[in-house]
């Protein structure tokens, strides 16, 4: 199925991303930010883990749930959602409270967990190949009493993890051009 293909391949290239740049670099130039505003590299990372101890959560039950696969048809709703997160959308974007980061104390387990996410994603499409990714199962996270497909909540959350993994790489091109790298010791 072309469509758990394209996603599988997306999540191991946030997999890699995740390895290569960041898992290596200090805690300090990870939490790093230009300004009370912006995210720090983690937040970012942290700001995903919250929407993937949600959504994986709830894709794993709806997907316990067996029915015979069908050609996979995108719903309007999860269409709708995947242009709003999409990393091609600019425009900021309020967060709820409980999704968002900021002051949170975090380390590299942040990252680790988000890996730990990535390879139980990875695990939900392989199971969903024999599953109906046209049943709408799963609750809109920030609005519960809206369901989204199993398929379009793959796309969703594979889309909005491709933009804040962007913005983290962009936190890391800004820290590292302003030197901040060559400025701290590195706590392994």
């Amino acid at each position: 199925m072309k469509l758990i293909t394209d996603l599988q391949e997306k999540i191991q290239a946030g997999i890699v991303e995740v390895e290569t740049s960041f898992l290596s670099e200090n805690n300090q130039l990870l939490n790093w930010k230009p300004n009370a505003e912006k995210w720090s590299i983690l937040e970012c990372i942290e700001h995903l883990n919250r929407y993937n101890r949600y959504y994986n959560h709830h894709l794993e039950l709806a997907l316990q749930k067996k029915s015979p696969p069908s050609i996979y048809k995108p719903g309007w709703l999860g269409s709708f959602f995947v242009k709003l997160v999409s990393p091609e959308n600019k425009k900021p974007m309020k967060t709820r409270p409980h999704l968002n980061p900021t002051g949170s104390q975090l380390d590299k387990g942040t990252l680790i967990e988000f890996l730990d996410h990535q390879q139980h994603l990875l695990q939900l499409l392989s199971a969903a190949k024999k599953n109906n990714l046209n049943r709408r199962s799963i609750k809109v996270e920030v609005m519960p009493l809206i369901r989204m497909k199993i398929g379009d909540t793959f796309r969703f959350v594979v889309t909005h993890q491709q933009r804040h993994l962007q913005q983290a790489c962009n936190m890391f091109k800004q820290a590292s051009a302003t030197g901040y790298q060559q400025s701290i010791p590195v706590d392994q």
